[in-house]
């Protein structure tokens, strides 16, 4: 390990002006540390705990979560914050925080425990060093948590497979598809140590003191011990026994969540990798995490492979196969990673499809309300744009899911029986656009009013103004005939205006409505806008379905229709 850190300039003087740490005893001489004259320089060997280390894993821990609170937080004080930790790793008195622990429920009642943003600057400091090790040492056919891989390329792979072992569909071929009984929480924390263990001790590094010293702290930190639960703690009573921290046994299960647990599960079952591989001299394999195929022109190779397998992972990993694996024809399909895959062309697992209607049939019972106005009914769509974009970022990451297989008439059949989409969005080239959304500057407010009114059609268009709500052109000359508001000539470069208070808005929409008009309200966002305030559609009141005995009649409400046509 390097010797310490000091610090001086050459104003000071005095080479007295600076403080020191040695990393061997941990000794702090920090005297003269708060010295205007004194900086900190790095000096010693030992790159991986430097400060520039540090930063550098702190700036791969940030992306993508720099939004969060424990990321905001920790920046707050960034400078201190990161000297601090380098301070405790380069002193040996790092110790791990608190976790936070709740339960998901998609696509699986789930128990995660995710760690402190600090702990997690550790864990890329740690993965990345240790990644520089053992990705060369994987094979290529791993594709869980790796640069370049992942699943739709893990996919990609097996259908290259079904096509080489069956020789472009001129022979037949068989497949095996085995799975890990609870994974994670079976993993044997000493054997996974080991591993670590033998492959650094035949390597001469500088680091390898402190390489050992942090996987010995993360490996065995028993994050149950510690944690604070985010929800409603009955839904830890919701997760399988079998499937949590809580009931493993002492020295198994590692907390699902976190960096270095998928990259240690990458180096647990590298073991399986390099044995399938080298020793069974399977061609066709493929691990994304602990569900792989094998695939074979020889289903009794495959029923060799199974019992050879099941001891090796018994005997060497402490684990056990999932019951009820069968060879099967590649015909069939395989289903793997959300895809029933065939050698010719693959299609989306049911499962995801039907979380797919689940989801949107959820989402409409929330987005969208029916109420009665007199023998009506109206439809009224929640347009917030946080719940818009929420929604667009559900359905926008399933296409992505559907695109990379044979969907396109499954992607159009959803979209036409989900029809209140429409009003949310423009569908075109497998690709959602919301429907009110503007990238470029309106040049003035006339600008904004057509481009809304464009988008709701005939609907009445409501426009706050402070404490008004104002109607334009054709719906002022409406709102004048129909409901009695006084018309203005030439007002914010309109032709006709009509407005009402905002306290009166829900009466006004009652109004419209039993006119048998439709109604869209458009909002003031709190952002000024470059030229003009921006404003958004916050609600759409649509008329629904025809009652049942009853006609429209023009711009009037739904009439009664005669005896004889109801009688027809």
């Amino acid at each position: 390990m390097s010797s310490g850190y000091w610090s001086s300039t050459t104003n000071a003087n005095n080479t007295n002006n600076a403080w020191h740490v040695n990393f061997n005893n941990g000794n702090v001489n920090n005297n003269n540390k708060n010295n205007n004259y004194v900086r900190a320089v790095r000096s010693g060997k030992c790159k991986l705990l430097s400060f520039e280390s540090v930063y550098n894993a702190y700036l791969d821990c940030r992306k993508r979560k720099r939004g969060t609170i424990n990321a905001l937080r920790f920046e707050a004080d960034l400078l201190g914050n990161l000297l601090d930790l380098a301070l405790e790793l380069q002193k040996g008195t790092y110790r791990l925080s608190r976790s936070v622990c709740f339960v998901t429920t998609r696509p699986k009642v789930r128990e995660i425990f995710a760690a402190d943003f600090r702990d997690r600057i550790v864990h890329h400091l740690l993965v990345r060093e240790l990644e520089k090790i053992w990705e060369p040492r994987f094979i290529y056919d791993s594709y869980a948590s790796r640069k370049g891989k992942g699943i739709h390329a893990a996919v990609d792979r097996l259908q290259q497979f079904m096509r080489r072992a069956t020789k472009s569909l001129k022979r037949p071929a068989w497949f095996l598809q085995l799975d890990i009984r609870s994974f994670f929480m079976s993993i044997d924390r000493h054997i996974l140590y080991n591993i670590f263990a033998e492959k650094l001790d035949t390597l001469a590094l500088p680091e390898l003191p402190v390489l050992k010293w942090l996987l010995d702290t993360v490996i065995f930190h028993d994050c149950t011990a510690d944690y604070y639960f985010k929800g409603n703690p009955e839904m830890l009573t919701r997760v399988p026994a079998h499937k949590s921290l809580f009931h493993v046994p002492e020295g198994k299960g590692l907390p699902i969540g976190n960096l270095t647990s998928q990259f240690f599960a990458n180096v647990y079952l590298n073991e399986l990798d390099q044995y399938v591989k080298r020793v069974l001299k399977c061609r066709f394999y493929i691990r994304y995490v602990d569900d792989f195929v094998l695939v074979s022109p020889h289903r009794e190779q495959l029923a060799l492979w199974h019992e050879k397998i099941t001891h090796f992972l018994s005997g060497r990993l402490a684990l056990e196969l999932k019951a009820g694996a069968r060879i099967r024809p590649l015909s069939d399909g395989v289903d793997f990673l959300g895809y029933i895959t065939r050698p010719r062309y693959r299609l989306a697992r049911r499962r995801v499809v039907n979380n797919l209607k689940n989801r949107l049939w959820e989402v409409r019972e929330e987005l969208v309300k029916t109420k009665n106005i007199g023998v009506s009914k109206v439809d009224v769509y929640d347009m917030t744009p946080e719940k818009v974009w929420k929604l667009q970022q559900v359905i926008s990451s399933y296409l992505g899911h559907f695109k990379h297989a044979n969907t396109w008439k499954l992607i159009h059949t959803i979209m036409q029986k989900n029809s209140w989409l429409k009003h949310y969005f423009f569908f075109a080239n497998g690709k959602l656009t919301q429907r009110f959304s503007h990238k470029g500057i309106f040049r003035g407010f006339r600008s904004q009013f057509v481009f809304f009114k464009g988008r709701v059609g005939q609907a009445v268009l409501l426009v706050r103004m402070g404490k008004y709500f104002e109607l334009y052109d054709a719906d002022a000359l409406f709102a004048h005939a129909r409901l009695g508001l006084k018309l203005i000539a030439d007002a914010r470069n309109m032709k006709w205006s009509a407005g009402f208070p905002v306290r009166l808005l829900n009466l006004y929409i009652e109004r419209i409505l039993r006119t048998c008009r439709d109604v869209a309200v458009l909002e003031e966002s709190e952002n000024p806008g470059v030229r003009i305030k921006e404003r958004y559609i916050s609600k759409i009141y649509m008329m629904a379905a025809q009652p049942e005995g009853y006609a429209r009649a023009g711009m009037g409400c739904w009439t009664p229709k005669s005896l004889e046509e109801i009688g027809r």
